[in-house]
Order: C-alpha cells, then structure tokens, then sequence
C-alpha cells in the first residue's frame, strides 16, 4: 500500500512540473511576441550612433529586432541585497519583469524595462 500511495504521490508532483513547466514557456513566449518590437526600438534608440561601427556596439545597432530574446524577473545588474526591503530599487531588483535582448558573443546586450519603457545597454 506504500508503494502505492509513493506512487500516487510522484505522479501528482510530476503534474505539477508539467504543469508549470508549460505556463512558464507560453508566458514567456507571450511576453515576447508581444514586447519584442517595443524592445527593439527602445534598445535602437540607446544604442550609439556613429559614422562606421567602430565598436561591437555600434555594430549591433539596427540589428535588434534578430538578437536572442529572454525574459528576466528582475534586473541582476542593479545591486541590491534580498533583504534590503526599504530601497527605492527593490521591486526593480526583484519584481519587475525585463526582456533582455543579447546578440551572442561579444556583443553587448539590452536590457529593456516593460514597466517604464526603457532600455539599458550592457557590455558583456
């Protein structure tokens, strides 16, 4: 009878992965698909602008709309402890949602903010 109610038990835990699994991939693709483009002229308009590409950065721009999308809750790059709740930039930290636009590589990446539509640019 162990066996199984431990079986029972495994399959129920194993719906719920699936599960989850599932509603964070289509979240994801939904959040994409429909703030890509917004992301995309955002990180175009922080992006230098120059005569020639004279570094990586310049010659990523106009090439946005292809770099490889993925969606981040909170923004890794701001430095803030968990445990510092009273920061002006804790939900930024952990709570807002940002689409990161990365070309590969060397190639800088954009971090763009959907709640206050704007982007960030960063080095690798």
């Amino acid at each position: 009878m162990r066996a199984f109610v431990l079986f029972l038990a495994l399959l129920a835990a194993l719906k719920v992965w699936v599960q989850d699994s599932t509603y964070r991939a289509a979240a994801e693709e939904a959040l994409i698909s429909a703030y890509r483009t917004r992301a995309a002229a955002a990180c175009e308009k922080v992006a230098p602008k120059s005569g020639k590409p004279a570094t990586i950065q310049d010659a990523m721009a106009g090439r946005w709309t292809e770099a490889e999308p993925h969606v981040s809750l909170g923004n890794p790059a701001i430095r803030i402890h968990v445990w510092e709740l009273d920061h002006e930039l804790w939900s930024a930290r952990y709570k807002q949602l940002y689409l990161i636009l990365s070309g590969g590589g060397n190639a800088p990446s954009c971090t763009y903010d959907i709640t206050a539509d704007t982007a960030e640019m960063t080095s690798s």
